[in-house]
């Protein structure tokens, strides 16, 4: 009877155990000097997925987002039209800058043009 009991137990939480251990998927798209969306919300100690798109019709960008103390380790280098994805999983709670570090020989760079936006990692 208590084998039973249990058993029915851990049935009935699989469903919440493995949606706990699913990455938590974004998608973001890289535009002429915009991040979209340019505020994304993940939460502390669950995997995370990024999968994103250059959007740009002939000009590179990337995503850096640089915080190793908080388990963020990002940089991901994308040509005109290209996708990729990057995973992480935060540890940390937190309001983080993630931004394109490209920078043409002359004028601005791009997160000085606008290129950046916030990662906010709750617990």
């Amino acid at each position: 009877m208590k084998k039973q009991i249990l058993s029915t137990l851990l049935f009935a939480m699989l469903p919440t155990l493995a949606a706990a251990s699913d990455p938590q998927r974004i998608d973001i798209r890289l535009e002429s000097y915009a991040i979209k969306p340019d505020t994304v919300t993940v939460k502390a100690g669950q995997p995370v997925t990024l999968r994103v798109k250059n959007e740009a019709t002939f000009i590179p960008h990337n995503l850096v987002i640089k915080l190793p103390d908080a388990g963020i380790d990002v940089k991901l280098d994308l040509g005109a039209g290209k996708s990729g994805e990057v995973s992480f999983t935060p540890t940390k709670a937190g309001s983080y800058e993630m931004f394109c570090d490209k920078t043409p020989p002359i004028g601005k760079s791009h997160k000085e043009k606008g290129m950046h936006g916030t990662l906010v990692v709750v617990e």
